[in-house]
């Protein structure tokens, strides 16, 4: 009976989405600021599913996705405007989202959203089997990145947390 109970369990857990998060980042002065970071020192990743909401602080600020100061059209907040402004954008594919601010964009207002699926360990956009040698190198060599699921520890549970992300795909 235990055996059946733990195979179900793993069974539900496999298939389980993960929950979705939001981060915030405000848009005050000439800059987007997350974490005490700003602009293109900030290092946001999430995973696909996940949103971003972009709070005006001060200032007058738009949000829109290209870079160099040209829009690519994947998002956009709409024209310039000023506070109490929000802008919610819900990320659901793999990939570098860079954005910019159209009035100060050319002064710096620029960062990047990176979204990555937690089984593409190799970072290369792709879940595919290299992810795979790419987890059991780190996790066999000892590599600080082999501890998967952030225990503090190097052990079978991190190969069972990669494998459940890696099957979930992305």
């Amino acid at each position: 009976m235990k055996t059946r109970t733990a195979a179900l369990i793993a069974a539900l857990t496999i298939g389980a989405p993960a929950l979705a998060d939001e981060y915030v980042i405000e848009l005050s002065g000439m800059n987007f600021a997350y974490n005490g970071q700003n602009n293109q020192n900030i290092d946001l990743t999430i995973k696909p599913g996940d949103s971003v909401r972009w709070v005006w602080v001060s200032g007058l600020h738009n949000v829109v996705s290209g870079a160099g100061g040209v829009p690519d059209g994947r998002f956009t907040s709409g024209a310039p405007t000023t506070p109490p402004k929000e802008f919610v954008h819900t990320f659901t594919t793999a990939d570098d989202y860079p954005y910019y601010c159209q009035i100060h964009g050319s002064m710096g207002m620029t960062s990047t959203v990176k979204v990555r699926c937690a089984g593409d360990f190799n970072g290369d956009l792709s879940v595919n089997t290299l992810d795979v040698l790419a987890f059991l190198n780190a996790w066999s060599g000892g590599d600080p990145r082999g501890d998967f699921n952030g225990d503090g520890t190097i052990n079978t549970l991190d190969v069972l947390a990669f494998l459940n992300a890696w099957s979930a795909g992305c």
